[in-house]
C-alpha cells in the first residue's frame, strides 16, 4: 500500500458562514461576470475596474466591501485582476445551468425502444430534474435517472435521451470504480437481493439493486447489479470485447442479463452471481454485500 501522503493544509469554511455570503444579488453578480469572462475559450482574470462596471456599480467602496466578502471562499485575487475559485466555478455553473431554479415538466414523450415486458412503446417524461422511461401500456419501468435541467434545453427529444443516457454511464463508470461522481471521495456499495428491496427501492428495476453511498458528501443513488457490473474493472474487459453495445447503446435498450437468472448463492454472508450475457458468451460473476467481485467463470 502507497503511503499516505502529507497534507500542508486542512481549512474548513462553515457551511452557514460560506452560504450566507451569497445572500447578496451584488455578490451574485460578482460570480457570474467573474464566470462569464473569458479571452476566446479561455477563463480570464478581471481587474478591479472592469469587473466593477460590468456589475453596473458606481460607489467604488461598497462593490470593494461585497468582492473582499467573496475573496478567500469563492474568489481569488492575482495580479491581473480577480478569478473563481473552484467552489465558485461550481457555484457558477449550478446557476447557469438553473440546478437550483429550474422546475420544467415534460409530458411524455416517445423514447423510440420497445418494452422488454410487452408488445408496448416506451415513453419517456421529464419532471423534478428527474427523466424516466417507462411503458405507458404495462407500467414496466425501463429507466430512471437524475438528468440536469439544461439537458431540456434544446427540445429534441433524441439530444435528451442521448443526453441521460451518456449521463447515467458517465456515473455508472465512476462508481464501478469506486468513486463518487459528486465529490470524488470513495464510494460505498449494498448490494441489496430483490426480497430484501425497502418500498423505495421496489419501484427500481426488477432484480437485486444496488445503494451507492458516499460517507463525505452523502451522495445516495440507487442501480440496478448487472448494469454497474458491466464497468467492473473485473467485468469491463469481457464486455468491451464481446458486447460493446452495452457500453454504447441507452440503458434502456439493452441488458447485460435477465433479472431472473440472477442467483442468490448464500444470504451469509451474501454471495449473488450474476450471468453477464456478452453476445455468444457469458461470464458468471460473483460479487458479495459490498459489491467485490469474488469469482468470475466464462460459461
Amino acid at each position: 500500500m502507497t503511503d499516505a501522503f502529507q497534507v500542508s493544509e486542512r481549512r474548513s469554511v462553515p457551511p452557514a458562514e460560506a452560504f450566507s455570503l451569497l445572500g447578496n444579488e451584488l455578490r451574485v453578480s460578482i460570480l457570474l461576470e467573474l464566470g462569464d469572462a473569458k479571452e476566446g475559450s479561455q477563463p480570464r482574470p478581471l481587474p478591479f475596474e472592469e469587473l466593477r462596471r460590468r456589475c453596473d456599480v458606481s460607489d467604488s467602496g461598497r462593490f470593494n466591501y461585497h468582492l473582499q466578502e467573496l475573496l478567500g471562499v469563492f474568489v481569488k485575487e492575482k495580479d491581473e485582476g480577480y478569478g473563481l475559485l473552484y467552489p465558485g466555478v461550481i457555484l457558477y455553473q449550478a446557476i447557469k445551468a438553473d440546478s437550483f431554479t429550474d422546475r420544467t415538466t415534460v409530458e411524455p414523450f416517445p423514447a423510440d425502444a420497445g418494452c422488454a415486458e410487452c408488445d408496448g412503446r416506451l415513453e419517456a417524461t421529464y419532471r423534478n430534474s428527474m427523466l424516466v422511461v417507462r411503458c405507458p401500456d404495462c407500467g414496466a419501468l425501463a429507466f430512471k435517472y437524475h438528468l440536469p435541467p439544461g439537458a431540456i434545453r434544446s427540445n429534441d427529444p433524441d439530444a435528451v435521451l442521448w443526453a441521460a443516457n451518456v449521463y447515467a454511464r458517465r456515473d455508472l463508470m465512476t462508481v464501478a470504480g469506486d468513486v463518487c461522481p459528486t465529490c470524488a471521495s470513495e464510494m460505498y456499495h449494498d448490494v441489496v437481493p430483490d426480497d430484501e428491496k425497502s418500498s423505495e427501492l421496489e419501484q427500481a428495476m426488477p432484480g437485486p439493486a444496488v445503494v451507492h453511498h458516499c460517507s463525505y458528501c452523502k451522495n445516495f443513488f440507487c442501480t440496478d447489479l448487472p448494469e454497474v457490473l458491466t464497468y467492473h474493472r473485473d467485468v469491463l474487459p469481457f464486455v468491451a470485447a464481446n458486447a460493446p453495445d452495452l457500453l454504447t447503446d441507452p440503458l434502456w435498450t439493452v441488458d447485460a442479463c435477465d433479472p431472473d437468472d440472477i442467483a442468490v448463492a448464500e444470504r451469509d454472508p451474501l454471495r449473488v452471481t450474476v450471468p453477464v450475457e456478452a453476445g455468444d458468451d457469458r461470464l458468471d460473476v460473483t460479487v458479495d454485500r459490498s459489491l467485490a467481485v469474488l469469482d468470475t467463470e466464462r460459461a
